[in-house]
């Protein structure tokens, strides 16, 4: 029997996307959020472009490295809270949230590990990340930021659970709770000092920084560098039970009442009320 091959085709690179901009340049692949209108906030159909540019640059052989960043003067808002909220005010959920829908994937499928992308990407902050725009930052293992930049969780500030144990694990441990629990705020100097980021540089220099990085990557064997992530993602690597438990816990609170509350409060741009138990 022939050995069969399947050689990557450049022709079937993500193309035509809307709402990101994806770009090559020698071997560093660039990955733009693009929906600067609502400071790069996620929904069901920028999910799937995200997810069809990480599999590209997992699949490219020419590729040994991605830069992510944001269109404008956000990195990325995290979830749509308004898209989740029309679909609430009409009684549906969002397709990647309907368990009918062809494009369900609980959580978005946007991020880095849900293909389970084994090369090095770096995070160029050139503004805000909060909820699901952290947990992106956080899964790119080198990251530089804009000095006026800030990150957050803010989820359970509309009545989400988001993934806790992701920020839990990938950051100190008061700091995460300090995120999560109190919807607090960290500025890029406060990141500098506790290490969850490179580099610090002024706004319009961070992706030259970032471009810098991705060259002292591009040096250095592809085949180690990625074996090296691959060891990174197994030592982060959570048990089948807790990811499934989190997703679980997440769907649950997100149908409660809260869920519906700290939605329709943001979108009429008010502070939530929350029901007493």
């Amino acid at each position: 029997m022939s050995k069969l091959s399947s050689p990557y085709d450049p022709a079937q690179a993500p193309k035509d996307l809307k709402y990101v901009r994806y770009e090559k340049k020698g071997n560093v692949a660039h990955v733009i959020i693009n929906r600067p209108e609502v400071r790069n906030a996620l929904h069901s159909w920028a999910y799937i472009e995200l997810r069809q540019c990480w599999r590209d640059i997992g699949l490219d052989p020419d590729i040994y490295v991605g830069i992510v960043s944001g269109e404008g003067h956000a990195f990325c808002a995290g979830r749509d809270v308004k898209f989740l909220a029309e679909h609430w005010a009409s009684g549906t959920r969002t397709p990647h949230e309907d368990p009918n829908s062809p494009h369900y994937h609980w959580g978005g499928g946007g991020q880095p590990k849900d293909v389970n992308l084994e090369k090095p990407l770096i995070a160029a902050l050139n503004g805000f990340a909060v909820g699901v725009g952290l947990n992106i930052v956080l899964q790119c293992q080198l990251r530089v930021m804009a000095e006026d930049a800030w990150i957050g969780d803010q989820h359970t500030n509309v009545g989400r659970y988001g993934a806790p144990h992701e920020l839990y694990t990938a950051l100190p441990r008061a700091t995460a709770a300090y995120l999560s629990l109190c919807n607090g705020r960290l500025t890029a100097q406060e990141c500098l000092m506790q290490g969850i980021v490179n580099k610090v540089v002024p706004r319009d220099q961070v992706m030259a920084a970032a471009e810098e990085m991705a060259e002292m990557v591009c040096r250095s064997s592809p085949l180690a560098v990625q074996a090296i992530i691959r060891t990174y993602n197994m030592v982060a690597a959570f048990p089948p039970s807790l990811v499934t438990y989190a997703r679980d816990l997440d769907q649950r609170i997100a149908e409660t009442e809260d869920g519906e509350e700290g939605a329709r409060a943001f979108r009429e741009k008010r502070r939530p009320a929350w029901k007493l138990r």
